[in-house]
């Protein structure tokens, strides 16, 4: 008992590496918090492991079989609640890592019961920005509720980066590509009926407009939901 339970101390130590380079330049109270969690958890590990390898080492002449069966018990249910640590470590560093891949080149927002990210630094094709909120752990937004807020406060923060150009546009997460005409969420639900399309929009202009987008003037007179080719450039919204 007691050697193969050594063997998974070492184990649990191995899955768990504790690195000290967790804090980040700047970040903002959120990171901070995460990371005081994660240090706790380091801390609260360490304990654990102690205690298991203070329970092992007991002189086995010192113990009778009832004590014995005791102290396996005990040291079984650390073990348990050792590997809940971990597996609440890994957790938090894993979050803690996203959230700082997102924090220098966007803006985050709450709407609905929903975070949002709006990646207002970089354009990408709707391939490649769902590609670039996957790798962070999220999709691209896929809002419910008062849809026409949800487009406003985008405007609101992507416009400052417009630049000189006088139509812009954000991708958001639905296209029609499966079916022509049928537009769904990434999610697989389907657009409600009364989804607030500009005007005649969704046009499939040109016949291969198959992604949704947030479009706006720069003078901000008409911001509007519509479908255009997904292969365009533009900056995203990314769903958490």
């Amino acid at each position: 008992m007691t050697s193969s339970l050594k063997v998974a101390i070492l184990i649990l130590g191995f899955l768990c590496p504790c690195s000290a380079d967790i804090t980040s330049r700047g970040p903002p109270s959120d990171v901070n918090s995460l990371t005081r969690e994660v240090n706790e958890l380091e801390e609260n590990l360490a304990v654990n492991q102690l205690a298991i390898l203070h329970l092992l080492n007991r002189d086995p002449s010192e113990l009778n079989n009832e004590r014995m069966s005791t102290m396996e018990s005990e040291v079984q249910e650390e073990l348990r609640h050792l590997r809940e640590v971990v597996e609440e470590f890994t957790t938090l560093r894993e979050d803690l890592i996203t959230l700082k891949n997102f924090v220098y080149v966007g803006k985050f927002f709450h709407h609905e019961g929903k975070d949002f990210y709006v990646n207002r630094e970089q354009k990408l094709s709707w391939t490649d920005s769902r590609r670039w909120c996957q790798v962070r752990g999220s999709d691209l937004a896929q809002p419910t509720g008062d849809l026409i807020s949800f487009m406003q406060r985008v405007h609101h923060l992507v416009l400052p980066y417009v630049g000189s150009a006088s139509h812009e546009a954000v991708w958001m997460g639905a296209s029609d590509i499966a079916s022509e005409g049928q537009w769904f969420w990434l999610s697989g639900t389907q657009l409600p009926n009364n989804f607030p399309w500009d005007g005649i929009q969704p046009d499939n202009g040109g016949g291969n407009e198959d992604c949704l987008e947030i479009a706006y003037k720069r003078d901000g007179t008409n911001v509007f939901y519509n479908d255009h080719v997904c292969t365009y450039p533009r900056h995203f919204v990314c769903e958490l």
